[in-house]
């Protein structure tokens, strides 16, 4: 009797940890900031070659066997060392054929160690060759994402398209300060062939970013345009990236617009509303300093108007110290109406933190000093 009572515990115990721990990974992604520009520029995170060179313990340029049809034959190896044995790899016929009528072009292979998988990333040019050669010389704590942006961000409109592929991979994840500070060779024009391409949505977050840098009038006239368009049709694609551009551009002024048009009309839904916090998280984050109080302003009007999207404002209000929203959010919290497990979970982060931070400022001033 007691065995199974003792079971019972140590079940319940275990399922309230597994819960518990779903609350934890379901919180950190509902509340994590957004400080990455790759929130907004990409609609998920892709391993890069770049990733596949660095993270290889061999990696090496071939092309097809000249005495064996459809399989590798090693030219280079650019990093680690090569045993010389037979890759195992299938080289298919269209790329055997663009080899045929390329002969600059070679496909680049990795292997993780000695005896691991072989894995072909795919072709590679002459200056694609040479960027893949440097890129061997890192290792994986060498290179900030930032410092990645800064390196790679000169290929974005090579005119070799793998190449420029892989750099907006890799300027798209930097964080949105580094991306307000990157000089890059991208034309004006080319940004709006972007923006407006229909073939081309997924690159689009980036580009609408690089042009919320500009200050000319008819930039921030377009920016505006298709905000307008967004708020009157309910539209959400690239709705965070152009709400980042215009924040950028108009600075507080704009984070008001927005959130009274998002956030005070009423009508608009969890999609639209999410996609300006994500907006407002970034320029929070990594934006202009002096946007803050603006933003911290909206989170209140947010709070206001749409408590079941509590958490997901929490996490930055904790991250920038506001305790003012303490009443606000015990409220919601106490309410619970339209929180999901996350969103109870983050929330009670963001007090107990405050609580923290309000029992140290206390003790300090009682005895003049952190005890």
């Amino acid at each position: 009797m007691n065995t199974s009572r003792r079971d019972w515990r140590t079940g319940l115990t275990s399922a309230a940890l597994a819960s518990l721990m779903c609350m934890i990974v379901a919180a950190f992604l509902l509340t994590a900031t957004p400080a990455h520009a790759c929130v907004l520029c990409m609609p998920y995170p892709k391993v890069t070659n770049a990733d596949q060179v660095v993270g290889s313990g061999t990696a090496v340029f071939a092309r097809e066997n000249p005495t064996r049809p459809f399989s590798y034959a090693v030219l280079e190896t650019f990093k680690g060392r090569y045993d010389g044995s037979a890759i195992p790899l299938f080289l298919d016929s269209t790329t055997a054929r663009a080899l045929q009528l390329y002969p600059a072009l070679q496909v680049i292979l990795v292997q993780n160690g000695p005896g691991g998988a072989w894995r072909a990333l795919g072709m590679a040019g002459r200056e694609y060759q040479s960027v893949m050669r440097q890129v061997a010389q890192w290792d994986k704590s060498s290179k900030t994402l930032a410092e990645r942006a800064v390196f790679f961000a000169t290929y974005l409109r090579h005119e070799d398209r793998r190449l420029a592929e892989l750099a907006f991979l890799e300027v798209a994840r930097a964080p949105y300060a580094t991306l307000r500070d990157l000089k890059t060779s991208v034309a004006r024009d080319d940004i709006y062939r972007i923006v407006n391409d229909l073939f081309h949505v997924e690159w689009r977050g980036l580009y609408i970013l690089m042009l919320g840098m500009s200050d000319r009038p008819d930039d921030i006239a377009f920016v505006r345009g298709k905000l307008k368009t967004a708020a009157e049709y309910g539209l959400t694609i690239s709705l965070g990236a152009y709400a980042t551009a215009l924040i950028e551009m108009t600075g507080a002024d704009g984070v008001t617009q927005l959130a009274e048009e998002y956030f005070v009309e009423p009508g608009r839904s969890n999609a639209e509303l999410l996609e300006i916090v994500k907006a407002l998280s970034v320029q929070g984050t990594g934006g202009a300093v002096e946007l803050r109080s603006a933003i911290i302003e909206a989170y209140g009007r947010l709070l206001a108007h749409h408590p079941e999207l509590a958490g997901n404002v929490a996490n930055d209000l904790s991250d920038w110290k506001v305790v003012r929203f303490v009443p606000r959010l015990r409220e919601i919290l106490n309410a619970g109406v339209g929180l999901d497990e996350a969103s109870h979970f983050a929330i009670a982060m963001y007090l107990s933190s405050a609580d923290e931070s309000a029992s140290s400022k206390a003790v300090f001033t009682r005895s003049g000093g952190l005890r």
